[in-house]
């Protein structure tokens, strides 16, 4: 078997800070695959989908989203699924920060309805705005069209619950088409919305469809938001809470009590990992029906785009691929972001990802870090790998330094494929 090495990092723990903002890969905070961006980031990141050519979903996650996740398996992975996850919630980023990667900032549906708005102003971006409560999506059209003229509003609509109760929504499904917009933003709630878009995503045809919760009723008025020093202090919840008790004080109390539950573990598994400074190397062996890939040292944010470049590999190959990490010394929640893209654009091109090597300090970390889940589904693809030819079909290797020192650089926003 011929190794080939793709690169040789030499991992310095300041640097993982310095990139956090211009990550071009998620962060995984229990269990959810969240992006690191500014607001004025997330719209040009937004706007590069929009132009790759294919159709994503991007979700808008907090603690409920979280903890649904947990307890459905199907909602989990629509969201390992998305193009883009953004923490619309403070517990989110302050567990980021506690893992020792921050995301950069929160990021809110109903922040992110009126940037898009301004953006469709300036650009041209037609919006469908679906869901709301009677006439609320018709409401935000008007103060949209006020507040930012030339916005082009393609259409609004509002189903009852009964028809989206309904098995068919092919009218629904028809009247979005017609509008063809750029941009639909979708306010049914979690998990209906989720699960709405990733059914219906290919038929919609729709570059980019986001799903927004109750952004429409605090647009037009119908719910009050938190003063701007609230939201900075993390305290919005409580806001919230204070205006519709009834509703959300057993959910808050549920979230609350199953963050209670499981950040202790996440954390345990994060430091009592030994933090490991020296080289880290990625390595790669291709073979007629896989590609191994071999990391030593750090999975980190360093690793993370030698991780994506052997998928878009892989991909083009047709290949599933094996990442062993035996060799492994410490995980980031960096790198396991990393992992979880590389899983998602494996799976959007039909190819599966697996882990093999764990070690029983790595398992724990899986379950702990609650992404067990979404590295369980393709563990026959080893057994496949491993009775595949024993010459490999790669070109011949090239060699990299066994060192490099890696300097903080500018990324620009990314453009994935999804579906």
């Amino acid at each position: 078997m011929v190794l080939s090495t793709r690169s040789g990092l030499f991992v310095h723990a300041e640097t993982e800070f310095t990139m956090k903002r211009n990550l071009k890969h998620p962060i995984a905070v229990l269990g959810l695959p969240l992006d690191s961006f500014t607001v004025s980031g997330a719209i040009d990141a937004i706007e590069g989908l929009i132009h790759s050519g294919a159709s994503h979903q991007i979700a808008t996650a907090n603690l409920d989203f979280w903890l649904n996740s947990l307890s459905d398996r199907h909602l989990h992975r629509i969201l390992a699924g998305c193009s883009l996850v953004f923490p619309d919630g403070m517990p989110l980023v302050w567990t980021s920060q506690l893992l020792g990667c921050p995301l950069a900032d929160r990021i809110t549906g109903v922040d992110m309805v009126p940037r898009l708005a301004e953006l469709s102003a300036r650009k041209g971006y037609g919006i469908f705005l679906l869901g709301g409560k009677g006439d609320v999506a018709e409401r935000a059209r008007l103060l949209l069209e006020q507040r930012f003229p030339g916005v082009r509003i393609v259409g609004t609509l509002a189903p009852t619950e009964e028809e989206m109760a309904q098995p068919d929504h092919s009218e629904i499904v028809r009247t979005i088409q017609q509008a063809k917009p750029d941009i639909l933003l979708v306010a049914l709630g979690n998990p209906k919305q989720e699960k709405w878009i990733w059914m219906h995503r290919k038929r919609l045809g729709v570059p980019v469809a986001m799903g927004v919760g109750g952004s429409f009723e605090i647009l037009v008025g119908d719910a009050r938001r938190a003063p701007r020093w609230i939201q900075v202090c993390g305290l919005e919840w409580a806001m919230r809470f204070i205006q519709e008790p009834s509703r959300l004080g057993p959910r808050y109390f549920r979230d609350f009590m199953g963050l209670a539950r499981k950040l202790p573990m996440t954390l345990i598994a994060a430091w009592t990992q030994r933090p490991y400074r020296g080289a880290s190397r990625v390595t790669q062996a291709i073979m007629p029906n896989a590609m191994h890939v071999y990391i030593e040292g750090r999975l980190g944010a360093q690793t993370g785009p030698q991780l994506v470049e052997m998928a878009t590999e892989a991909i083009a190959r047709g290949l599933v691929t094996i990442v062993h990490v035996q060799a492994v010394r410490q995980i980031t929640a960096a790198g396991m972001g990393a992992l979880m893209d590389v899983r998602r654009n494996l799976l959007n091109a039909g190819l599966a990802l697996s882990l093999t090597g764990l070690s029983f300090k790595q398992r724990f970390l899986l379950h702990a870090w609650c992404v067990e889940a979404l590295f369980d589904e393709s563990e026959e693809s080893v057994v496949r790998a491993a009775r595949a030819a024993e010459e490999p079909v790669s070109s011949a290797p090239f060699e990299m330094p066994a060192k490099i020192p890696v300097q903080p650089q500018t990324l620009s926003p990314r453009k994935r494929a999804g579906g």
